[in-house]
């Protein structure tokens, strides 16, 4: 088949590559749609099953559990440096969580109230700034009108009828909407103190329970569960409790700035800010706008402060609180950072972009493990050692 013509003992080279390569263009198409058909397969099997109604009941109803892990892995840490320190561990537990709750009953108590009070004052005053906002509006227009032309008309009714609907669903609609969350959290108040418990219970042992859970996988694969496990727990416990105090400190400093700037309920909006800025990117802009606005409408020079403030407070942010609070960066490419936000935004709206990074962070530690262990692919070394010499940090830590 594949010998020369003018050879009857020699193979035809160039023929035998011919063959391979249409091979595997047929090898490469068949796979493609080997995996389309699998796609397809999957997603008759989830919907005609009701696969993902059954996970989200299933996981409706481990919430608790899960309350309870997040709690004792976030105070893990904390409850392991008093033991160091001669402290018996069921002491150090009840401590870190008799803190804690006084910690949360101060923030409930002395929060809520002041932010109610400042929902109820931006409810108040929203006409006024409806008004302003329509004035400014109207210049804009004005000013445009040589480039609008018969447009004009067209556009400023509907600009109009727009901030009408906004002004009706924010003094209508906000305090339902306020309502609504308070209800929520009161009624999710049992399933957060059974979560507290379970917490409670989970780290008087926790060192205990993560060897338990390790141990029921095969022999084979402990050491790499381990190993996964301590890189994975040191990058996420950097990672919260950095975003938990940087967020306390845009909220504090923004409440200080916009309350110098005299913008109406600056601590619902400084509030807003440090909620936002959780978002890499683009949340110091989402939470920064509606202050800025609101600040121009009530005057230019409180609205120019009020964007001084976001700005000195983001440079804060950027060059001291979150350098100096997450110690260890999570070392994701500012590319990789912006797809994950689009990606989880899209199917998962603005819990999926606050969740975004830390799961792409801990997907990459797991994929640079076992590319670091089994050589799937060349990366630089200024990664492998990194990973190789955190992996050494936390086995030694482990075996302390």
């Amino acid at each position: 088949m594949f010998k020369n013509k003018n050879s009857n003992d020699k193979i035809d080279i160039e023929q035998v590559n011919e063959s391979v390569n249409l091979l595997n263009r047929i090898l490469k198409i068949m796979f493609i749609v080997l995996i389309i058909v699998a796609i397809m397969i999957i997603t008759f099997v989830v919907k005609e099953w009701k696969v993902l109604y059954f996970i989200s009941t299933l996981l409706k109803i481990l919430i608790p559990l899960f309350i309870g892990i997040f709690i004792a892995w976030l105070f893990n840490p904390i409850v392991k440096f008093l033991t160091k320190h001669k402290f018996n561990r069921t002491i150090a537990t009840i401590l870190v969580y008799i803190l804690f709750i006084i910690i949360l009953s101060l923030f409930i108590v002395y929060s809520v109230p002041v932010v109610t009070n400042q929902i109820n004052e931006f409810v108040n005053i929203f006409p006024k700034i409806s008004e302003s906002l329509t004035i400014t509006l109207d210049k804009f227009i004005k000013f445009l009108e040589p480039i609008l032309g018969n447009r004009t008309q067209s556009i400023r009714t509907e600009l109009y009828e727009s901030i009408i609907t906004i002004g009706k669903n924010i003094t209508i609609g906000l305090p339902d909407k306020v309502i609504n969350i308070v209800t929520s959290i009161v009624s999710g108040l049992g399933t957060f103190l059974i979560g507290l418990f379970i917490g409670l219970y989970m780290l008087l042992d926790f060192d205990n329970v993560s060897k338990a859970l390790v141990n029921l996988l095969p022999y084979k694969l402990r050491e790499d569960a381990r190993n996964l496990m301590d890189i994975a727990n040191q990058t996420l416990v950097n990672y919260v409790q950095g975003i938990i105090l940087t967020t306390a400190l845009v909220w504090l400093g923004n409440s200080i700035g916009f309350s110098l700037a005299g913008l109406e309920a600056p601590i619902l909006f400084a509030l807003f800010c440090g909620v936002t800025n959780i978002i890499p990117y683009v949340g110091p802009y989402i939470g920064g706008v509606p202050a800025a606005i609101v600040g121009f409408t009530q005057g230019t020079t409180t609205g120019i402060f009020v964007v001084i403030s976001l700005v000195v407070v983001q440079l804060l942010d950027n060059v001291i609180f979150t350098p100096l609070v997450q110690s260890k960066n999570l070392k994701l490419h500012p590319v990789t950072i912006i797809i994950s936000l689009l990606i989880f935004g899209h199917f998962f709206g603005i819990l999926g972009m606050v969740l975004a990074v830390p799961v792409i962070a801990t997907i990459k530690t797991i994929f640079v493990y076992f590319n670091t262990k089994y050589e799937f692919i060349k990366l630089n070394e200024e990664i492998e050692e990194e990973v190789s010499t955190q992996s050494k940090k936390e086995s030694k830590n482990a075996n302390k």
